[in-house]
């Protein structure tokens, strides 16, 4: 027999469960993602391991790209299942046993070189696995939180695991600024991240999912071939991908900002704590002040607004000259992927039809995982051209991405009519 939700507003008890549970999940993720930063710890542990800027900028094409890639495949396996937790929960237990590897290898790996391969490895595996577990999220998400609850949805989750990436953040600084020696004192940091993640896949897998519509099971040939068709006919898709392809190519310069701090302008190490705290301050003050709009159906407001601080934030890298203030590089970094984060979502679930949402979002997800690539580029720069020109190129792709969404008037137009849907 099926689960029926309930209207959100008359607070039936497993509804509020399914939405708490869903920004604990949040949570735990934002706490445990402050000890596996793409730029602000992992560039400078590779950094240090000896790894030359094309493996950096190999990070965030892994994470990224990984968790991007698989999706369209996925929807095409799971369009038709009424519940998709179940694919959540085992790929969970993979990208678990991932971080415990790649723990362990930190404190019984001693060879440099192994240890890189390792960590990438794990990287790319819990990548992929995230991926995957990417269109049930999203499914299930859909299904328990009404239209009109997403922007405090996304806040909290985001806002309060702010609060918790504040203190893991002094943890980091502590750690790094202690006398526990390289690697080990990473490996203290990917250990507790690990025990965060691990309560964050236990949340959401305790979600209780209502059944789904039964949707028609398409081939992955069957569905690769409706994307040119759902493309031309649907402009404001369309449009959508482009910005959110520019604004995804606009972060090709993230994993090189805190590698830059260190070995252009001297920073210490222990500021690496520093910069978290003051990335996940900026990321807090954004959700707060993103959560009403988004609740008011002002999402593509918001996707300009973030956009706009995207820009700022190599611009920064370029003028500034010292590390002192290079935090606020950090700060636009971090508020502006925040705010996307939250809009973006919520333009997809307004765009989507309900009967196809799973393909929109796997096609959607698939797509932008190429410019997720543009860091391994950046590494290229990075070893040719310096630091500079890597900067200006972000700077070039987030200005050009702005421009294109002021093209979203009918998009508007279908974020307030999902909005009204739900009232």
């Amino acid at each position: 027999m099926s689960t029926q939700l309930k209207p959100f507003r008359g607070r039936p008890t497993y509804v509020n469960w399914n939405f708490w549970l869903g920004v604990y999940n949040g949570i735990f993720v934002n706490g445990a993602e402050a000890f596996f930063h793409s730029s602000l710890v992992l560039a400078p542990f590779l950094a240090a391991l000896g790894a030359p800027p094309v493996l950096i900028g190999l990070i965030p094409a892994l994470r990224v790209g990984g968790w991007f890639l698989p999706q369209l495949l996925v929807a095409s396996r799971l369009a038709h299942e009424p519940f998709k937790m179940p694919w959540y929960r085992r790929m969970s237990l993979i990208r678990f046993i991932s971080y415990v590897i790649m723990v362990s290898s930190v404190f019984l790996v001693s060879n440099y070189t192994v240890l890189m391969v390792i960590v990438l490895t794990m990287i790319a595996i819990n990548a992929v696995s995230s991926g995957v577990t990417g269109v049930p999220f999203a499914e299930i998400t859909a299904k328990v939180v009404p239209h009109y609850r997403l922007g405090t949805f996304w806040a909290l989750r985001n806002a309060i695991g702010g609060g918790l990436a504040l203190l893991s953040g002094l943890v980091l600084r502590k750690v790094l600024a202690s006398d526990l020696a390289f690697p080990h004192n990473f490996g203290v940091l990917f250990l507790l991240g690990t025990i965060l993640i691990s309560i964050a896949y236990l949340s959401f897998c305790l979600v209780r999912e209502p059944e789904g519509k039964p949707h028609i099971k398409e081939p992955f040939r069957a569905m690769i071939k409706k994307i040119p068709p759902t493309l031309r006919s649907n402009a404001s898709f369309r449009r959508y991908l482009r910005v959110r392809f520019l604004a995804l190519l606009a972060l090709l310069a993230d994993p090189f900002y805190a590698v830059y701090a260190l070995q252009n302008l001297n920073a210490p190490a222990s500021m690496l704590g520093v910069f978290v705290i003051m990335a996940t301050v900026a990321s807090i003050t954004a959700n707060f002040l993103f959560r009403k709009p988004a609740n008011k159906a002002h999402n593509v407001t918001i996707l300009q607004v973030s956009i706009g601080l995207l820009i700022l934030a190599p611009l920064m890298a370029l003028l500034l000259p010292s590390w002192h203030a290079f935090g606020i590089v950090f700060m636009f970094s971090a508020a502006g992927q925040s705010g996307v984060g939250i809009a973006a979502w919520n333009l997809l679930y307004a765009i989507a039809p309900e009967e196809e949402r799973p393909m929109y979002v796997g096609t959607a997800n698939s797509l932008l995982s190429l410019p997720s690539l543009a860091p391994i580029m950046a590494g290229f720069l990075v070893g040719l051209l310096g630091y500079q020109l890597t900067f200006l190129l972000a700077f070039a792709a987030a200005v050009t991405a702005l421009s294109f969404s002021f093209r979203f008037k009918e998009m508007r137009k279908l974020d307030a009519l999902a909005l009204g849907k739900h009232l």
